[in-house]
């Protein structure tokens, strides 16, 4: 069964990543087609995806949905105002781009980008940083379960497992490494490990 955006946020809200994750890659492409066809500059179009992206797990509350529960509108508004002030702050140049033009331009962005990897191939990555968790020294294996899989914040995990927020954090950051440099080779320009990846980052950043 199909989940609104509506249901999806309330899940997230919760601390639920898969959740988190479908909303993601429900909308990465439009968002990011959206946001090209405006400003032809890959790195700002990521720079605001990921400050959207942000906004929806540290204050999801303010994500708005419409009669069929979806939040498109609200994104793609969200993001026309940042490309907006985009302009503004720059003093350069906008293109005339409407909404419904910019959603259907399908061919404006680097292939990395739209890489359409099999549904079960996702949970193949999981199982993956898993395996690759597993073979971490304890602590990090412990501060990767908590911080990660449980959402606890990083008081909580210092205070659990009697180590420094530092310490935590230092751990978490040595986890996401091995993570990176095992997984890489494969799925180096994988949108789903891009993905995955960003989700892990934001969530350290949002506690």
């Amino acid at each position: 069964m199909n989940q609104t955006d509506h249901i999806l946020l309330k899940k997230i809200k919760t601390g639920d990543r898969p959740a988190f994750m479908m909303l993601y890659e429900r909308y990465w492409d439009d968002l990011y087609r959206f946001i090209f066809a405006r400003t032809r500059d890959k790195e700002l179009a990521e720079e605001l995806l990921q400050n959207l992206w942000i906004k929806v797990l540290e204050n999801t509350e303010s994500i708005q949905t419409d009669a069929n529960e979806s939040a498109k509108g609200y994104f793609l508004k969200h993001l026309h105002f940042r490309v907006i002030d985009y302009f503004n702050s720059n003093k350069k140049e906008r293109a005339i781009i409407s909404i419904d033009e910019s959603e259907n331009s399908a061919d404006l962005t680097d292939t990395e980008y739209f890489e359409i990897l099999d549904e079960y191939e996702i949970a193949d990555l999981f199982v993956m940083i898993d395996e690759v968790v597993s073979t971490l020294p304890v602590t990090e294996q412990k501060v990767y379960d908590m911080r990660i899989r449980k959402n606890r914040s990083v008081d909580e995990t210092a205070e659990a497992l009697g180590i420094s927020n530092k310490t935590v954090s230092n751990k978490l950051s040595n986890a996401l490494g091995e993570i990176r440099e095992q997984l890489n080779p494969k799925y180096q320009s994988s949108k789903k490990f891009i993905s995955i990846i960003i989700m892990i980052e934001m969530l350290m950043k949002s506690q």
